[in-house]
């Protein structure tokens, strides 16, 4: 398979997965939620926030391309804030949190979701791992691709329910946008090493990896937020 036919066959993967189209997505977006329900999703969602640039940082040096910095740079500048600290992703989410009746010690001590500590914990060892190939597959289209179409159906649900500003959802809005072109980014780099079966392999592997582990995220959070159980739910996510 041609490199873009690859991508865009992953591409088509990706958005027919039960990570992205999850029945909590759907409940999130279309039922009626209290505060302490979007507070449960704020906090536990938040965990996965403030790590996502140690995927980053743990990938880059890995990769062999002299030019990945560069092609990376604006990827970092809409995570960092590019001009200061309070635009950075994580400040913009607890901007979010703030504003959903949450204070600064609320989200310092989470007791995490199993589901949330093993989402944490496999993609730290995928983007330390030696192949780079799995790593860029679980970042870039596990999820720069995936997530804006999941925060589309996260944003539906917090304007039916709250009173939100637009200013106060932006970290969700603004993912919904930059998450586009970010993709678009890594998609340069993964067609220079999917000329391969292998490498196409190696790169689907890390991309399905990733989207279970986020299927089991949202498993986690249908059991705490709506009390739903899954099938999954018995302690590790399905490979």
């Amino acid at each position: 398979m041609a490199p873009q036919e690859f991508i865009l066959s992953l591409e088509q993967e990706t958005l027919r997965h039960k990570a992205v189209r999850h029945p909590f997505l759907l409940r999130f977006a279309e039922d009626s939620l209290t505060p302490i329900q979007i507070q449960t999703f704020g906090l536990q969602h938040y965990q996965l926030v403030k790590v996502f640039l140690n995927y980053m940082t743990n990938l880059l040096p890995k990769i062999p391309d002299k030019d990945a910095a560069d092609l990376f740079r604006r990827v970092f500048d809409d995570e960092f804030g590019q001009y200061t600290i309070f635009r950075s992703h994580p400040a913009l989410y607890r901007n979010f949190l703030r504003a959903i009746g949450l204070k600064d010690e609320d989200w310092g001590q989470v007791p995490l979701l199993p589901e949330t500590a093993q989402f944490i914990e496999e993609h730290m060892q995928l983007t330390r791992g030696s192949d780079f190939l799995a790593s860029l597959g679980a970042v870039g289209p596990g999820h720069e691709f995936s997530i804006p179409t999941m925060f589309t159906y996260i944003v539906r649900g917090l304007k039916k329910n709250t009173s939100l500003t637009e200013g106060q959802m932006e970290y969700f809005t603004c993912h919904i946008e930059e998450d586009v072109e970010h993709a678009k980014v890594f998609n340069q780099l993964i067609a220079r090493h999917v000329e391969t079966e292998e490498g196409q392999i190696r790169l689907r592997e890390g991309t399905m990896r990733s989207l279970s582990l986020r299927k089991y995220f949202w498993d986690g959070l249908s059991r705490t937020v709506f009390n739903e159980y899954s099938s999954s739910t018995s302690g590790v996510a399905s490979k």
